[in-house]
């Protein structure tokens, strides 16, 4: 029973002690308010007229101002915890001496003196309690567990509002104060308390990430008037709802008590009233908490949460409108109203309110609390109070009809205001993920000291600058670059004297072949000796023949250079001498030479060896052949491809087709290129993987093709990991149709994969595959996530995905937060509840579930090992294949067992005959 409350919650194992901990001091703080503000009211309203409650509403706006001031001030030296314990402190101090003030000086003044004070405690302690929950929860924290802390204040108010009626007889409404005094203490002494716990400093630790305060996501170093007074747009757009949230209720609360203060007179019975009235109320609260869970408000989205207040506010409106009430039926009309609103801002208008700052650094996000919420209650209760003072002088009291149009506008306009919001907190959010990056200066290369600064580099500086110093010098055109290149001939570096050389080549410096000669006679370097002869070859202004007759004398590596210098001078008659040379080699029966052939063509890239190349790929040897074929690739020789591809499916060379392919590049998958068929599942495997690594629409037309003609699962899965990482957009109707459908197919296997691993936390003999389990669970996110980004927002999502991957939890948060703007309810509830099982897991939070478990092990290893509904990989198949022996006590079918592997199968084959061995 206690684990199905918690789940129906929405509350983590977790998050019980601190969640607890929260409720029960907002039940005292409410406690204490509750009690305060009967006896403010009762006192005001029976020794002053109603007429006079504007003045108060300004007086406390003008109060307020003060106090927020000095709340803004103590809010910079002290943390959360320990500024609401010194708010708590004053506001019971400050209870203490009007008592004895009220006690001993009778003054019909201290009343309204009271009414304007229970204002300014009310916003100061709700300010001050939810700053400090506010760093105790990220923003998907918040968004579970506010609504239930908020709700802390209903039993409280139900208790304060009830015994009122019971006290108020005994002892007087002024002594109801202690029972406030009586609350705050209760409250401190439990943040007292509280705040050396361990959960309470873990989670301080948790919700207030590390990082600058001065410049809080979204906020930027410009000095607008919005960025000057509010810090962040988002802060603003709130700012401009609270105030008109504030001046609605001001209104709707005036002409409420103008209802009591004309039914009732005396302090009694306007005391009984008020306490049985709203403790009625909060009775409504608990209906409308039940209501409105945190689940509900998860399903609505914060947008739609803020608009449920105005909706059913106007819906009220719109009866008083349009029907002919009398006096006793507007009391109660507005009653409800003012109850009605006060109790959607304790489980929905508050938590919300509250939620939309979590985005933020926290630092501005206390800031944006006592903006939003601290200053825009004084200006909304000084517009209110010289409105309503200025109706009342020209009129004799409100009119029921006037009011009723006055809401039904500032209602209309609050609604919306909402859509700024969600747009502001979009904005936000995106703003929080977005990732830094950094611009190189630009250097500016004709410049003499820039120069001079490089040819320094070059004397002194490591190789890998001066191989970077060097190249831009060649770009800047410098005039003794050809000398300066020569010089770096006898730098140590074996890197850059194979740069030197590749630029002398590249360059046609002819000059260069004595110091080449002379070096290759002292070099002992064999790779520099390979790039020296390559050189030579290259620039030599010897007969062809005689070169050719040079190069037959040399070792392997030289000879290679020496025919690659050859075929780089690009001239007719070498080239027919070349490819003579290399017909000859690639006939020969040393394997090392045909080798040498293959290696010469991938280096100069030249198509003109297709007659070479046949008879390589008919090679015998499987390293020649695999050379050839990468070759066949490098040199893009489409001509040979069907040839290439089929020998090479012959041979099962999978690894040398791949790298062919990826040299191809995209053309390869063009339709003339590619056979019609493909039976064979690690050809076509081999092909999406490749296409998924290659730019160019041949490649993407080749994929959306398959993916919309159906294939396996794993084929399915493979498709749309090479589209995603291709950044494919997907245009035509069909293929969003397919992928839409892989995704649900997805989340409903990930679905059953959970509710696997929560069953498998009853079997400890089942670890290992409750662990396989878990990594695919992982995998299946980051898949999920792949296939949305080609439906939806793909720079988001792709940040998304990179910030998960990333692990920090803060910014996972904010990431979700975004993911809910993103996607459809009914991709985003499926895998939000896929982030929250790994997180659970990755915090070390238990995993169970709030029922009994209805499947075992063994009916779970003959799910995956049988129908596989799941979609278990190969992996996961054979781990639990391998459970079988520690679950002997349970039954398991022989045929489970001896099942045919899948074809090329090894680790399944392998663990089916270890289990054999076992149990025989």
């Amino acid at each position: 029973m206690y684990n199905q409350i918690i789940s129906l919650l929405n509350v983590k194992p977790g998050e019980i002690s601190l969640v607890k901990k929260l409720f029960l001091v907002q039940f005292f703080l409410g406690l204490a308010t509750a009690f305060l503000f009967i006896s403010s009211l009762t006192l005001f309203l029976s020794a002053f007229e109603i007429n006079l409650l504007p003045r108060v509403y300004m007086l406390a706006a003008c109060l307020l101002l003060g106090v927020n001031y000095l709340y803004a001030r103590l809010e910079e030296r002290l943390a959360p915890e320990n500024l609401l314990k010194v708010i708590i402190t004053l506001s019971a101090t400050s209870l203490i001496i009007y008592w004895v003030c009220i006690s001993f000086i009778s003054s019909p003044w201290l009343s309204l003196l009271l009414a304007v004070w229970n204002m300014v405690i009310y916003m100061v302690v709700g300010y001050a309690f939810w700053g400090m929950a506010a760093v105790l929860f990220n923003v998907r924290e918040s968004k579970r567990l506010f609504s239930i802390v908020g709700a802390g204040d209903i039993p409280a108010k139900l208790l304060g509002y009830f015994s009122v009626s019971v006290l108020v007889p005994v002892i007087a409404v002024k002594n109801l104060i202690w029972v406030s005094v009586a609350a705050f203490l209760v409250t401190y002494f439990l943040l007292h308390k509280y705040s050396h716990s361990a959960n309470f400093k873990a989670n301080q630790q948790h919700g207030s990430p590390a990082g600058p305060t001065s410049h809080a996501h979204g906020v930027v170093a410009e000095k607008s008037v919005v960025k000057r007074f509010f810090y962040n747009q988002l802060i603003f757009v709130i700012s401009l709802w609270s105030l008109l949230a504030y001046c609605i209720f001001s209104i709707i609360d005036f002409t409420f008590l103008a209802e009591i203060k004309n039914h009732y007179q005396n302090e009694h019975e306007l005391a009984t009233f008020i306490g049985i009235f709203f403790a009625l109320g909060r009775f409504l609260a608990i209906f409308i908490k039940t209501v409105f869970s945190s689940r509900v408000i998860a399903r609505l989205g914060l947008a739609n949460a803020l608009l449920v207040t105005p909706f059913l506010l106007l819906l009220i409106i719109a009866y008083l409108f349009f029907s002919e009430a009398g006096l006793r039926t507007h009391l109660y009309t507005f009653g409800g109203m003012v109850l009605l609103a006060e109790i959607l801002k304790s489980t929905i208008q508050e938590p919300v309110f509250f939620i939309l700052f979590q985005p933020l650094n926290p630092h501005i996000r206390l800031k944006g609390h006592l903006i939003a919420k601290g200053y825009t209650l004084p200006f909304a209760l000084l517009g209110v109070g010289l409105f309503l003072t200025l109706y009342l002088q020209q009129h004799a009291h409100v009119s029921i009809p006037y009011v009723v149009q006055l809401l039904a506008v500032l209602l209309v306009l609050w609604a919306l205001s909402v859509p700024l919001i969600k747009k502001e907190y979009r904005d936000t959010l995106v703003s929080a993920l977005k990732k830094g990056y950094f611009s190189e200066t630009e250097m500016f290369l004709n410049d003499a000291k820039v120069i001079d600064t490089l040819l320094q580099k070059i004397k002194i500086a490591k190789p890998v600058e001066i191989i970077h110093a060097l190249n831009l010098l060649e770009r800047a055109d410098y005039p003794k670059f050809n000398l300066l290149l020569l010089e770096q001939l006898d730098n140590s570096a074996p890197e850059v004297k194979e740069y030197v050389l590749s630029r002398i080549i590249q360059n046609n410096i002819s000059e260069a072949l004595p110091l080449i000669k002379k070096h290759l006679e002292t070099s002992a370097d064999s790779q520099v000796r390979v790039s020296l002869q390559k050189a030579i070859f290259y620039l030599s202004d010897s007969l062809p023949q005689d070169l050719l007759a040079t190069a037959q004398l040399l070792d392997s590596k030289s000879k290679r250079a020496a025919l690659v210098g050859l075929l780089q001078r690009n001239e007719t008659q070498i080239n027919q001498l070349v490819q003579q040379e290399l017909i000859t080699l690639a006939n020969s029966y040393h394997p090392d030479d045909r080798l040498l052939v293959c290696q010469v063509i991938m280096e100069t890239r030249m198509g003109i060896f297709s007659p070479v190349l046949a008879t390589l790929l008919r090679d015998d040897n499987p390293t020649v052949f695999n050379n050839a074929l990468e070759a066949v690739g490098r040199v893009k020789d489409y001509s040979l491809f069907p040839e290439a591809f089929k020998l090479a499916a012959e041979k099962k060379a999978y690894n040398a087709l791949a790298i062919a392919l990826l040299e191809y590049g995209d053309g390869i998958f063009a339709a003339r290129n590619l056979p019609a068929e493909l039976p064979d599942r690690n050809l076509k495997e081999l092909l999406v993987k490749a296409a998924g690594k290659i730019k160019g629409e041949h490649s993407t037309r080749f994929l959306l093709q398959l993916l919309t003609t159906g294939h396996s699962k794993h084929i399915d899965n493979l498709l749309i990991e090479a589209l995603w990482a291709k950044k494919t957009k997907t245009p035509d109707e069909e293929s969003r149709h397919q992928i839409g459908f892989w995704i649900e197919n997805k989340l409903s296997q990930s679905q059953l994969k959970t509710f696997y691993f929560k069953q498998l936390a009853f079997c400890k003999e089942a670890a290992l595959l409750q662990t396989a389990l878990h990594s695919e669970i992982k995998q299946d996110l980051t898949a999920l996530l792949k296939g949305l980004a080609l439906l939806y927002d793909r720079s988001q999502l792709d940040r998304i995905i990179q910030l998960y991957q990333l692990g920090n939890q803060h910014k996972i948060s904010n990431a979700i937060e975004m993911l809910e703007l993103l996607l459809p309810k009914k991709y985003f509830l499926q895998v939000n509840n896929l982030i929250e099982l790994l997180q659970d897991i990755n915090n070390g939070v238990p995993v169970v579930l709030p029922i009994k478990a209805t499947l075992t092990a063994d009916n779970i290893v003959q799910e995956i090992l049988l129908q596989n509904k799941a979609g278990c990989n190969a992996w996961t198949k054979s781990v639990a294949l391998y459970e079988v022996p520690k679950l002997r006590n349970q039954l398991i079918p022989a045929h489970v067992i001896n099942q045919e592997p899948a074809p090329g199968d090894v680790l399944f084959r392998e663990t089916q005959q270890y289990v054999l061995s076992v149990l025989t």
